[in-house]
């Protein structure tokens, strides 16, 4: 069974809103049908039929893939028939001779149809290399060229190369950056710090210039060296949510210019020469 669940949740009035839609359908076809719905009966009568008629859409059962198959094989085998009976048609009321061959290239156990005027199956049947060899070589040959034409899978242009460097450039700088329209300096990547980051690992062999004026080797490099992680962006500045660094206390420095202030020991008052000879004196 098919998943019913569509994208998002219905609100709280959305089965109230149905409900009353079905209600009013089923109101205007009554009236239509002329068996208006005075009565409570009536509506069940109605409901019950659509109820039915839902039920079997709900519980029908689904093809298998083996079933779409064969059901298509069915059509495309009515629509030869038909072109065939229409050539034939065409040979009895004008007299053009046709055949028409058809093969499926994808089903091996397919011998192809052959179809047309009976001249023209007859000729084809007894040309040589026709009949059912032709139609094998036939459908070998559509084989090999549904693989001829096939698309083959695109390099990578420079303009592709350009465009995501470009987009995965930024994208990586505004996810490290948390600006969300940070933009890359590409001739100055110093001005990256504005936006508290900075770039690592650009190639030395390549200048700072803007992909539009690099070569596509150059860019292709760029790119590689984007997304194996070669070149990235670091973050330089704090955030409020980060813990500040820790601050280291200054060494101790020595000063000598006061050391004589320590060694210096100072003579009392009462031992000076000129506080000695004053005492003398007297």
């Amino acid at each position: 069974m098919e998943d019913l669940n569509t994208p998002g949740e219905p609100d709280g009035l959305f089965f109230e809103r149905l409900d009353a839609f079905c209600h009013a359908e089923i109101k205007a076809f009554a009236e239509r049908e002329r068996r208006p719905l005075e009565e409570r009966c009536m509506l069940n009568y109605y409901r019950k039929y659509v109820a039915e008629w839902h039920s079997r859409y709900l519980f029908q059962p689904r093809d298998s893939p083996q079933d779409r198959i064969a059901r298509g094989q069915s059509i495309l085998q009515s629509v030869l028939t038909d072109a065939s009976r229409m050539l034939e048609s065409l040979c009895e009321t004008s007299g053009v001779h046709s055949f028409l061959l058809a093969v499926d290239s994808t089903d091996a156990s397919s011998s192809g149809f052959l179809g047309g005027s009976v001249v023209g199956r007859e000729f084809w049947r007894g040309q040589r290399g026709g009949g059912e060899a032709g139609a094998k070589a036939f459908k070998i040959h559509c084989a090999k060229n549904a693989e001829a034409s096939s698309p083959a899978p695109k390099a990578s242009t420079s303009r592709s190369v350009k465009t995501e460097l470009y987009e995965g450039v930024r994208k990586a700088l505004r996810s490290a950056s948390g600006v969300r329209n940070a933009e890359m300096k590409w001739t100055n990547p110093g001005l990256l710090s504005t936006y508290g980051v900075c770039l690592v690992g650009w190639p030395p062999t390549i200048p700072a210039q803007n992909p539009s004026s690099l070569k596509a080797n150059q860019n292709k490099e760029l790119l590689d060296a984007l997304e194996n992680g070669t070149m990235h962006f670091v973050r330089t500045l704090v955030t409020p949510n980060e813990p500040p660094p820790p601050v280291e206390a200054p060494p101790a420095v020595e000063d000598s210019s006061f050391s004589w202030a320590i060694e210096y020991d100072p003579v009392p008052d009462d031992d000076r020469p000129a506080k000695r000879a004053r005492t003398s004196d007297v």
